[in-house]
């Protein structure tokens, strides 16, 4: 009796396993024109660029940096408004929420938050204010409304060795 409950136990817990063996692998890439691109094929059949993390070595990171995680992040401010002011130009809101650290927001607050950047990222971008402790101002000017402009606040937080925004408010 023993033995069968034994064999018994022994298959459920292989068949438990079983849905998590069959998943696809996830590939995170960055395409020719720079974007992401998240796809079930190796990167390079795509003619994209891998930015998965790293094999994990024996090497430290040398005194003072942070260990790369092999993911695009902006490891100072110069970085950020960069990357902000590309999303802006690509009219590009997924772009954004790549930049956004959205730890503690449910999925749908992330989808939400996503939805309404993608109204502001069309409009023009005039100027990124702001530093890591104040966060960024991203001042743009609304379409059809002369010279009226528009201000989204996004928090910045250092988290791994990256900065990111936070969602606006």
């Amino acid at each position: 009796m023993i033995r069968a409950t034994l064999l018994l136990l022994s298959l459920l817990l292989l068949f438990a396993a079983t849905p998590a063996a069959a998943q696809t692998e996830v590939h995170r890439c960055v395409g020719k024109d720079g974007g992401p691109v998240y796809t079930d094929q190796p990167c390079t059949n795509l003619g994209a660029r891998s930015i998965a993390p790293p094999a994990a070595s024996s090497a430290a990171a040398p005194e003072g940096t942070a260990p790369s995680t092999g993911l695009l992040c902006a490891q100072d401010m110069a970085t950020l408004r960069v990357a902000v002011a590309q999303a802006f130009n690509r009219r590009d809101a997924n772009r954004i929420g790549g930049l956004t650290l959205w730890t503690g927001y449910g999925s749908g607050g992330a989808v939400d938050n996503i939805r309404s950047l993608d109204s502001v990222v069309k409009q023009t971008l005039l100027s990124l204010e702001g530093d890591e402790a104040d966060g960024i101002d991203a001042v743009t000017r609304i379409p059809g409304a002369g010279e009226a402009s528009h201000h989204v606040h996004f928090g910045v937080v250092r988290e791994s060795g990256c900065l990111w925004l936070r969602p606006p408010a």
